[in-house]
């Protein structure tokens, strides 16, 4: 467990691709590559799928091994996976590139590449200082986070700790890369953070301490809106925590986090749990892949799940000996 949450947490450091993607693409979002079967580089894990047309794209992933983490970040121009020291993550529409260069000792910085002109741009993070005994450090900042419209990104800032707590979230919009800092203090900060509701006009997170939380949602402002008496943390890979039509949610829901329950929108009710593979080496893969199935962690590495826990396709196998963790995020295609 230890291990696939290290890989998770790690692989948000400060990241510079070494090979430079300077050539924009042309076309809209569905004339964008998407990786092809076969092994991928650096690592045991294969694309055993055709990735091409699906609601989801695999982005990067990042190995930890004898020496140190690697990650790798899909670049379409190239048509090939970069090797980079964090990985990218890519706005459904495919057309932004994101990266968080995170730094306590000064204001953190996401770097923005847009895919159509090959512009790149730096967003400096409006990040609270805190005073401490050692002097002033910028708070922490982790897991950016595009809305299902692709019009914000989201960035997680928090205080360090064993069990973070949260002090808000950064929200940039898109194109103008403005910034701001919205306070939404004490929420219980786990793998993923802050997620999106399907509007893009809210975020949900977890709330309470490890083995008893609920789910809130919080407006844009900061304001509470809500609370869901539920399990476990929001889900954030895939489609993210809700569902197309937003009638749906779902979570981790149990310790080492070897279950998914989905719960009605409405009412907060149990729709139904079903068992997620386990591995301790692997990084938990949840989130919906479209209205009524899921994106999850197989026996055999990712793959689409029904309601009744049944796999229905394999796109991503790995060795259960190697810690490894995969990043899908949405795709919109226009």
């Amino acid at each position: 467990m230890l291990a696939h949450l290290t890989v998770a947490l790690t692989a948000t450091l400060t990241m510079t691709l070494t090979v430079p993607l300077t050539v924009p693409l042309t076309g809209g979002a569905a004339d964008v590559p998407q990786p092809r079967p076969g092994r991928l580089p650096g690592a045991s894990a294969s694309v055993v799928a055709n990735l091409a047309g699906r609601p989801v794209q695999l982005t990067s992933y990042s190995t930890l091994g004898d020496r140190g983490l690697s990650a790798w970040n899909w670049a379409p121009a190239r048509r090939a996976f970069v090797r980079g020291e964090d990985p990218v993550t890519v706005s459904p529409d495919e057309r932004w590139e994101a990266i968080l260069r995170r730094d306590t000792r000064a204001a953190s910085v996401v770097r923005f590449r847009d895919r159509k002109t090959g512009r790149t741009s730096d967003v400096e993070l409006p990040v609270p200082v805190e005073h401490t005994e050692h002097g002033d450090q910028y708070l922490d900042t982790l897991w950016p986070t595009w809305s299902p419209d692709g019009r914000r990104l989201l960035v997680n800032v928090f205080a360090p700790g064993s069990e973070p707590r949260s002090e808000g979230v950064v929200l940039i919009d898109v194109p103008s890369l403005e910034p701001r800092f919205v306070r939404i203090e004490k929420a219980l900060i786990t793998v993923g953070g802050f997620q999106w509701t399907r509007d893009g006009e809210g975020v949900v997170v977890r709330w309470g301490r490890n083995g008893s939380s609920s789910v809130r949602l919080y407006d844009l402002d900061g304001q509470v809106r809500r609370t869901w008496h539920v399990r476990g943390r929001p889900a954030g890979q895939g489609l993210g925590t809700f569902t197309p039509s937003g009638r749906r949610f779902v979570t981790a829901c149990t310790a080492l986090e070897q279950a998914a329950c989905v719960w009605d929108t409405a009412t907060g009710k149990a729709v139904t749990r079903i068992r997620l593979a386990f591995n301790e080496k692997w990084g938990t893969v949840l989130g919906w892949y479209d209205e009524n199935r899921l994106l999850a962690s197989t026996k055999d590495g990712v793959g689409v799940v029904d309601l009744r826990g049944e796999v229905v396709e394999t796109l991503l196998k790995a060795d259960g000996k190697e810690n490894f963790h995969a990043s899908f995020t949405a795709r919109r295609p226009s």
